[in-house]
Parts: C-alpha cells; structure tokens; sequence
C-alpha cells in the first residue's frame, strides 16, 4: 500500500553510521544497531497507524485490530518498511453509529470526527448476533408500497476501510504517519549506535 523510506530527506541515518564508522565502531556492530532500529520502528508501525487514524475517524482502535501488515524491503540499497492496509469496509456502526428509533428521519454516523451524517431510512438491527446498521432493499417485486423488500431483505451499511483512512483525505494520515515513522527510525538508530558505542568501552 504505502511505502515509507527507512531515513527521513536529509538521511540522518546514513550520517548516524558514518559518524559510527569514524568512532571505530565495526560494520557488524552497525549491521547489528541497524536491524535492531529496524525492528524497533516495525514494533511502532502498526500502533501509530491506528492513532493517527483515530486522530481523524471515530472508529476504534479494537475494531482496526489484524487490518494491517508491516512489511521490509531494499529499493537501491536503501532499506524501508511498508504498511499495507486492508481494503475491506468496516461496518458503519463501527463508526459511532446510533439509531433513535422508528420516529427518526434514520441512524446516524460519523466516520469522520465532527462530521455525523444522518443515513435515512437506516436502523440498527441484529444480523448473524452483531448488531450493525442497515436499509430493507427496493425491489420491484416488492409488495409493499414503498417498493422495498420485507425485514429478511437488509442491506448492511458499511463505512470506511482501514486502506481509505490511511490514504483518504489528500493522505493526511499517511503523510503524519511517514514523517514520525522516519524521525523515530532516525532516532533509534543513533541510539542504538549509541548503546553500541558503551558496549565497546
């Protein structure tokens, strides 16, 4: 999906290992703080994913549980981390969804914060244990006047994917996520050059 470089524009990471090499540290010694700044960001990724989504949209965090990857690659020599992101939709009453009852003009949603739409005609019903937001479906065999179908006809409403959160918006949330994934990549491999450094004394 979205694929952020290891090191941020002006590649502090790179700096950080040559200033390691000119201290006497090894190659294996770097190698070895390099992966473990890899790992570290890995550990982060996820995570920071999910509140720079929340930041954003009202779903959450349990409900973006085992919707994302993390995932290592080498484009030219350099290293990054990608994060992909499922495509499938959360269930609209994912995102703060509410039902009045019959009187009302429908439920009502916010995918995102501050923004609640009213869905007309929808309600809240339970369907296979899990209670979810849907509309009877029109038919044109449908007997009713309104031309929709009887109650076992529903249709579930869904909101956002964990994809579209991440990339939505002019990618705000991907853009904030690859910036802090970058300064604390670059980060946490100084300072565990650094640690390498005291391990050498």
């Amino acid at each position: 999906m979205a694929k952020f470089n290891s090191f941020g524009q002006t590649d502090i990471g790179a700096l950080a290992r040559l200033a390691a090499r000119v201290d006497g540290l090894s190659k294996a010694a770097i190698s070895k703080a390099d992966s473990r700044s890899i790992a570290s960001v890995r550990r982060r990724f996820e995570p920071a994913a999910k509140k720079a989504i929340r930041e954003v949209y009202t779903v959450r965090a349990g409900d973006l549980k085992g919707r994302f990857s993390v995932r290592s690659g080498k484009v030219e020599g350099s290293e990054y981390l990608s994060l992909r992101a499922s495509t499938q939709k959360l269930s609209l009453i994912a995102f703060n969804g509410r039902w009045g009852g019959r009187k009302t003009p429908g439920a009502t949603a916010g995918i995102q914060v501050g923004k609640r739409k009213v869905y007309t005609s929808a309600f809240i019903a339970r369907i296979g244990g899990q209670r979810r937001i849907v509309v009877r479906q029109f038919s044109r065999d449908a007997t009713a006047p309104s031309g929709r179908d009887g109650r076992r006809k529903l249709r579930i409403l869904g909101g956002a994917s964990a994809f579209q959160m991440v990339m939505g918006e002019n990618e705000i949330v991907a853009s904030k996520l690859a910036r802090e994934m970058n300064q604390y990549r670059s980060s946490e491999l100084i300072r565990q050059l650094e640690l390498a450094r005291k391990r050498k004394r």
